[in-house]
């Protein structure tokens, strides 16, 4: 057939209200093309290539509705049924947006067992990397249920639960994110063109991306198109067999755990078997259980007692490397008080190992974690392929490497253009830290491209502004991401855009904190408020005015909802003063209403000031009535 419809037009779509909504796709060519949706037609003509599109008007929130597609003259017909028409966003950016529900539990098993909403669908964008541009996508709609959530952005879907519970309206996000990305492979080539401040980059790369030259020195590509790795081997361990309960496993190693191979000082990647027995109470027997090991770098396949109960990660899977594992152990393997567990451990880069942390490794019957065996300790450990030291490949820039300029844009943004939406929410930045200063021009860029290419100009964008990481500190005055983060607020002179500030749900040792959920909250809020015209404050408070008189300095702030406040009570924290030798001191602070105080005897003629200026600032508490943490801020530029 050659009637087609574009990638996102599909049975459970969800369709923008109250724009008029562009359909497309292809046919034979010069062909007369009929539209149907709920009660609107439209006639167009395929082009020479095949291409057509036409505009439907439009529709209020409701539905279902059905999508009838028709060529009289050669006979061919498309629909696709259970449309709804709401609210559709595009989730973007890198890991953390992507970063799925299910991998964020246990913060996210109350989101998991409650999705139940016809009216929330996602549609997942599929990763490629071929250098386009691309027309197309793969990817399908799927409702929010218990089985189908774990899998969606955990920063979307509470992004969209809170829309859809307050709008009423069914809700749809095309969620496409890739982990580790810069923004710049999010842009497309014409405005990358037009950024003198990458100029040279830019043109480094296009001299490179099409030589005969770039490909033969190119790593062997995988089927997406991505650098490939060594592929998981076969498995001689169970024809061994390593996984079963009456193997002797007595002249194997020991190593504790958690902890990895390397740390052992086994200095390879590989694969490596892990077994332990365990003594189990009496009363367990006949019963099932639930077995927690903690994370496994980077991929794992399960046994107890010689039978598989989990498995994580495939192919060159690498998401799933500190993801604790939970396997349930059904009652037909619990015969006796000796329970074998065999972990086949698969890591073809960096580090490997089960990793704990010990608090999760542990054993116990179902639905009762406070009676468990704990299992961190010593385990029995053997290698079963030992692939040397491998370093990653330095990317080659273009085909198979996602950070190209313009890469995702040609292939995970473009062909979802021109469907009807209403506007983007956007995690990235942790991959442009090492050059805060263009960040602010790319991220406005960005937005004005997507801008101009959906043919929106009001098109709503909320970014989130990057959380704490790394050590904690109270001043940290060379910090990346404290102007990375400047960086992003700045994007609220641009009209239409919001900001989510999660400076108070940062983890000092994960760039990927767990606790999503209040990150698609706040997204949420800045969009109820600043989109919808909710009367909301669309976040915590940000600095607006800078005085200094004699010794003191006072900020003034916005959306403070009424007043400035602390998370805690106490006084705020992570205020600091510099007079004109440009050395900050800890400072004191008052607050007065929506005016911040500032003084430190150490500096009796204050220039600067700043706020929560580090990595991790170190107790930040400032807030407004709404608890929402405020935005981190310096007066100076220097």
């Amino acid at each position: 057939m050659s009637l087609r419809l574009a990638s996102p037009f599909q049975d459970h779509a969800v369709l923008q209200r109250d724009q008029p909504l562009p359909v497309w796709g292809w046919s034979a060519p010069n062909t007369r093309i009929r539209v149907a949706l709920a009660g609107h037609e439209a006639h167009t003509l395929s082009n020479v290539a095949g291409d057509w599109l036409v505009r439907l008007p439009a529709l209020p929130a409701g539905g279902p509705h059905t999508l009838s597609v028709e060529s009289p003259a050669t006979g061919e017909m498309l629909a696709i049924t259970d449309l709804l028409v709401g609210e559709v966003w595009v989730a973007s950016g890198q890991s953390n947006m992507e970063w799925p529900l299910d991998q964020s539990r246990p913060f996210t098993d109350e989101a998991i067992a409650t999705a139940d909403f016809a009216g929330i669908r996602f549609f997942k964008v599929g990763r490629r990397t071929h250098l386009g541009p691309h027309r197309t996508v793969d990817g399908e709609w799927k409702s929010a249920t218990p089985s189908n959530a774990p899998l969606f952005s955990a920063v979307a879907f509470s992004f969209a639960r809170r829309l859809h519970r307050e709008l009423g309206v069914p809700v749809g996000i095309l969620s496409s994110s890739w982990g580790g990305t810069i923004i710049e492979s999010w842009t497309s080539r014409p405005t990358l063109a037009h950024n003198p401040d990458i100029a040279k980059w830019f043109a480094g790369y296009e001299a490179l991306a099409f030589t005969a030259g770039r490909w033969k020195d190119a790593a062997p590509l995988g089927p997406d198109g991505r650098s490939a790795n060594p592929y998981l081997p076969a498995d001689p361990g169970v024809t061994q067999p390593w996984h079963a309960a009456s193997f002797d496993d007595s002249a194997w190693s020991s190593l504790i755990l958690p902890g990895t191979w390397q740390s052992a000082g086994e200095k390879y990647s590989g694969v490596v078997w892990f077994r332990r027995t365990v003594e189990l109470p009496a009363d367990w027997i006949g019963r099932d259980l639930e077995l927690n090991l903690g994370a496994a770098d980077k991929q794992d396949i399960t046994y107890v007692n010689g039978a598989e109960v989990g498995r994580t990660g495939k192919d060159r899977e690498d998401r799933y490397w500190n993801v604790p594992r939970t396997y349930s152990v059904p009652a037909a393997l619990v015969t006796s008080r000796k329970l074998t567990i065999a972990v086949r451990v698969y890591s073809f880069l960096y580090d490997g190992g089960l990793i704990g942390p010990a608090a999760e490794m542990r054993l116990h019957p179902a639905g009762q974690s406070t009676a468990a065996l704990p299992l961190a300790g010593p385990w029995r450990f053997r290698c079963e392929h030992n692939f040397g030291i491998i370093s990653p490949p330095a990317p080659v820039m273009g085909h198979g490497e996602p950070n190209s300029p313009h890469m995702l844009f040609d292939n995970m943004i473009a062909p979802l253009v021109p469907y009807a939406v209403r506007g983007a929410i956007w995690y990235q930045g942790e991959s442009n830290e090492n050059a805060p200063h263009l960040y602010a021009r790319l991220l406005q860029d960005l937005v004005a491209d997507w801008r101009r290419h959906w043919g929106l100009p009001s098109l709503a964008f909320h970014t989130v502004q990057l959380t704490s990481f790394r050590t904690p500190q109270a001043h940290q005055p060379g910090s990346n991401w404290a102007r990375l983060r400047e960086a992003q607020a700045a994007l609220l002179s641009t009209p239409g855009t919001g900001l989510a500030v999660i400076t108070d749900l940062g983890e000092a040792g994960d760039i990927h904190p767990k606790n999503k959920i209040p990150v698609g909250e706040r997204l949420a809020q800045s969009a109820l408020a600043r989109t919808y015209g909710r009367a909301l404050v669309p976040n915590g408070p940000l600095a607006t005015t800078f005085s200094f008189t004699h010794d003191t300095a006072r900020i003034e702030f916005s959306d403070t909802d009424g007043a400035l406040a602390t998370i805690d009570g106490a006084a705020p924290r992570t205020l600091f003063l510099a007079g004109e030798d440009k050395v900050f001191h800890p400072a004191n602070a008052v607050i007065e209403k929506s005016t911040l105080v500032v003084t430190s005897p150490a500096v009796p003629a204050p220039v600067a000031v700043r706020y929560a200026w580090a990595d991790h600032p170190e107790g930040a508490n400032l807030a407004g009535a709404s608890a929402l943490p405020a935005s981190p801020f310096r007066s100076d530029r220097w």
